[in-house]
C-alpha cells in the first residue's frame, strides 16, 4: 500500500512540475500533428523532426506500437488516430473504425480497444469522420469515455458541420481543433502557403493546430522548414495549448481511471508526457 501511495504522489508531483513550467496562452503558438502513422516502417523517419511535433497513430497497423514506443522514448506526444465513418470513401477507414450503426456499448468498446493498441496515447483525433463527427449523440459517447480516462480530443475538423469540438467542451474536455491542413497539395510552395496561413492565425488567436500527414514530401518540407529560425511563431506541444485547470482535471481523471483498472506496478505510465 505504501509503494502504491508513493507512485501516485510521484505522478502528481511530476505533473505539477510540467504544468507550472509553461505559459499556456502565449501569442504565436503552433502545434503540429502528423496523422496516419503506423502503416509504414518508413514513418520512423519522422522521428527526426523536433520532438514538439506530435504523432497520431492509426490502431491495428503493422508498426503502430513500434512508432508509439519510439516517440515516447523521445518524450514526443502520442495520439490515437481513430478511424471514423465519413460521408464517402469509407473503404479507406482501416481496422478499428467507429461507425454510426454501433450501439453505445459497441462504440465505447471499440474505442477502448483502439486505445489499448496505442501505448502512451495522451489524446485522440479523428481519421476521416466527416459523417460521425456531425452526430451529437455519438460524439457525446466518445467524449464521455475520453473524459473518464483523462484523455483529450482534437477535432480534425473534416466537416464544417462537426460537433466534435463542442461535444468535447460540453464533456469537460479542452477546446482543441485543427485549423490548417498542411499538405492537401504536396508541393513545397503549397505547403509553405499553408504554413504562412498558420503563422498568421497564431498571431491572432490563442493557438493554431496544423495537421500534416506521413508523406515523404511532407517530411522533406517540415525537416527544412522547422530547421529554419523563425521568431514569428513558437512550435509547441499540444499539452501547452491546454489550460492549467484543464490539465489538472485530466490528470486526476487519469489517475482515478488507473487506480480502478490497473495494478500499482502499471501506474508508472499513467501520466501525460
Amino acid at each position: 500500500m505504501l509503494s502504491y501511495i508513493k507512485i501516485i504522489t510521484k505522478l502528481l508531483i511530476s505533473a505539477c512540475l510540467f504544468i507550472v513550467s509553461t505559459n499556456v496562452f502565449a501569442i504565436g503558438k503552433i502545434a503540429i500533428i502528423i496523422d496516419d502513422m503506423g502503416n509504414n516502417l518508413h514513418n520512423q523517419a519522422f522521428l527526426e523532426l523536433p520532438k514538439n511535433v506530435a504523432f497520431s497513430i492509426l490502431p491495428f497497423t503493422p508498426f503502430s506500437k513500434k512508432i508509439a514506443y519510439s516517440a515516447h522514448q523521445q518524450k514526443r506526444e502520442v495520439l490515437l488516430h481513430i478511424p471514423m465513418q465519413a460521408h464517402s470513401h469509407n473503404h479507406l477507414l482501416g481496422e478499428g473504425a467507429l461507425t454510426s450503426e454501433m450501439t453505445k456499448q459497441e462504440h465505447q468498446q471499440k474505442l477502448s480497444d483502439a486505445l489499448d493498441e496505442i501505448p502512451y496515447a495522451i489524446g485522440v483525433n479523428n481519421h476521416m469522420g466527416s459523417q460521425l463527427t456531425e452526430d451529437g449523440v455519438i460524439m457525446q459517447w466518445t467524449m464521455s469515455l475520453l473524459y473518464n480516462q483523462g484523455l483529450f480530443f482534437v477535432d480534425s475538423f473534416t466537416s464544417v458541420q462537426s460537433v466534435a469540438e463542442t461535444s468535447a467542451v460540453a464533456a469537460g474536455l479542452p477546446d482543441l481543433r485543427r485549423h490548417v491542413f498542411l499538405d492537401n497539395v504536396r508541393t513545397p510552395e503549397a505547403m509553405e502557403k499553408q504554413f504562412q496561413a498558420a503563422i498568421q492565425h497564431s498571431n491572432k488567436y490563442p493557438y493554431t493546430i496544423i495537421i500534416a500527414h506521413s508523406h515523404p514530401e511532407t517530411l522533406l518540407y517540415l525537416s527544412q522548414r522547422l530547421a529554419t529560425i523563425d521568431e514569428s511563431y513558437q512550435l509547441t506541444p499540444l499539452k501547452d495549448l491546454i489550460s492549467i485547470q484543464e490539465r489538472v482535471i485530466l490528470l486526476l481523471k487519469k489517475v482515478q481511471y488507473y487506480q480502478q483498472n490497473l495494478l500499482p506496478s502499471d501506474l508508472s505510465t499513467a501520466i501525460i508526457q
